[in-house]
């Protein structure tokens, strides 16, 4: 497996996750925005194929904020889900970007979004507040999770 910064090479791949994965997936705009952002850190998980050749399989989007890290998106290809792949790329990507003088990454994640916040915990975060209403397409409360280094 190879960790790897995002390019625009690879939103045929990332495009294909996001829509499998969210109910209102961002566009290639979105992605070519993040892309070209100066605090934005996007990361790709490559697993080997045969004749040498990679298929993406997840990946994520931080967006740095002073000293804090925002994680934007974070996706695994539906086939290769629940396989661990999401937490341990997670942790390596936020280890990748730690260097540059980070105290805290945070996050919102969908109040019934049990399995991402699951998976949250699991890399480390720890839930810190409720967001009454925070999701315009269905009222839904968020939750602010955080991780301190």
């Amino acid at each position: 497996m190879i960790i790897a910064p995002m390019t625009e090479n690879d939103l045929e791949s990332v495009l294909k996750i996001e829509q499998a994965s969210f109910n209102n997936p961002w566009s290639r705009i979105s992605f070519l925005n993040e892309l070209a952002g100066q605090f934005s850190h996007n990361f790709v998980l490559k697993l080997e194929n045969s004749c040498e050749t990679y298929q993406i399989i997840a990946y994520v989007c931080f967006r740095l904020i002073i000293d804090e890290l925002h994680l934007l998106k974070i996706a695994v290809n539906p086939v290769q889900r629940h396989q661990g792949f999401a937490v341990n790329f997670l942790n390596e990507c936020i280890k990748t970007i730690g260097p540059q003088g980070i105290n805290s990454a945070f996050l919102e994640v969908r109040q019934h979004n049990a399995a991402a916040i699951g998976l949250y915990k699991k890399a480390g975060f720890y839930i810190e507040a409720q967001i009454p209403d925070y999701y315009s397409d269905t009222l839904e409360d968020a939750i602010l999770m955080r991780k301190t280094f």
